[in-house]
């Protein structure tokens, strides 16, 4: 069952997706509790710089208490600063490469930002990265990813490359950096997933776009490459960490480009994932797409990426100090996630056990984060 705030925020959500004036009704007697739930859950949720777009819509009277208004406008400010500061680094990252006959296109972050009214209100976390060869008969695409990190190294940075088959990480200017070996995580999943990565390489397409009028020239993914990796990405989240952020991102592609995937991709279980991930951009975030034509059983699924955004059936943080009970807590969410990652990616539950424990291995806080 939903709260107040939370339709509240949906409505806000709506607002900015749209550009258009927020339904006031809902705010209406609104009281302290119901926009310090809307507040808080924005924030957790990755969206409270775009919420904040949505309250300007709303008449004056109807604005959160001066307190909360003046605190949701700092958080904004700083909203903004980062994302310049991010686009700065990620163009900076980009002409280096190319210097030495690399193409670094940007995964996610400041490039998917484009699709949003407002770029600047779009949370990151990291910059993403997916590095190739600029000229194939000069140099290989594995060798431009690996001259990618060996330059980072020569210039003193260091660069974890042991951790993770699918990205080496490094930090520059302050940020951290992935750079992609491939788009998504194919062991979990060879079979499927890796059908997956063979159709996004296909479809690439990287091109060049402007922000900040032209300021920053930032080079991304098609637009069909988007269709497919954002939701792959949403889902790999699922069970451990979906937010709302994942189902804004699916909207504003949808609105920006409307809704359309590669002919190839014929899996049941993930197209049934896709319709519910659309039920729900179209039931709270007003996208219009017609779903008659996917398989049944998306409502129900639907509900449970709802509840799995709004109310995860684990905190963030395990609640228990005895080693038993914390290693007997995090078996469950290692159980849990493998079950939410068959029901929309098809994934085999004792594979994605196992692979979720060896991640764990090296990086024990990972499985307990909200996913970028």
């Amino acid at each position: 069952m939903l709260k107040r705030g939370d339709l509240m925020l949906f409505a806000l959500l709506k607002a900015s997706l749209h550009n258009t004036a927020a339904d006031t009704e809902l705010f209406t007697n609104a009281v302290k509790e119901d926009w310090d739930h809307c507040y808080k859950t924005s924030s957790k949720q990755g969206v409270l710089a775009l919420a904040w777009d949505g309250v300007q819509t709303l008449p004056v009277e109807l604005h959160p208490y001066k307190q909360l208004k003046f605190q949701w406008a700092m958080s904004v400010d700083k909203y903004e600063a980062k994302h310049r500061r991010y686009c700065q680094t990620a163009q900076e990252l980009q002409k280096f490469y190319k210097e030495h006959g690399i193409v670094a296109v940007q995964m996610k972050g400041v490039g998917f930002s484009s699709y949003y009214n407002c770029p600047s209100h779009r949370e990151g976390g990291d910059i993403d990265i997916y590095t190739y060869s600029a000229d194939t008969s000069r140099m290989s695409h594995q060798e431009a990813n690996d001259l990618a990190d060996a330059l980072m190294i020569k210039q003193g940075i260091e660069v974890e490359t042991d951790h993770s088959y699918k990205h080496s990480n490094f930090f520059y200017n302050g940020i951290s950096i992935e750079n992609h070996k491939c788009f998504l995580n194919v062991q979990t999943h060879p079979k499927f997933l890796e059908k997956l990565d063979r159709i996004l390489g296909k479809i690439l397409n990287a091109r060049e776009i402007d922000l900040y009028n032209g300021e920053y020239k930032i080079t991304v993914p098609s637009n069909e490459f988007n269709s497919v990796f954002i939701s792959c990405h949403a889902f790999q989240h699922y069970g451990d960490g979906i937010a709302l952020h994942h189902l804004y991102d699916w909207a504003a592609i949808i609105c920006k480009c409307g809704f359309k995937l590669p002919v190839e991709i014929t899996e049941k279980y993930f197209l049934r994932a896709i319709a519910a991930l659309t039920y729900l951009s179209n039931k709270f975030l007003g996208t219009d797409v017609d779903l008659s034509n996917y398989p049944s059983g998306y409502e129900k699924l639907a509900d449970e990426l709802l509840m799995e955004m709004l109310y995860p059936k684990f905190a963030r943080v395990v609640p228990y100090r005895n080693p038993v009970s914390i290693f007997i807590e995090k078996s469950r969410r290692l159980l849990n996630r493998a079950k939410y990652s068959k029901s929309v990616l098809g994934a085999p539950i004792l594979r994605t056990l196992c692979m979720s424990f060896i991640a764990h291995i090296y990086n024990p806080d990972k499985i307990l984060s909200r996913g970028e």
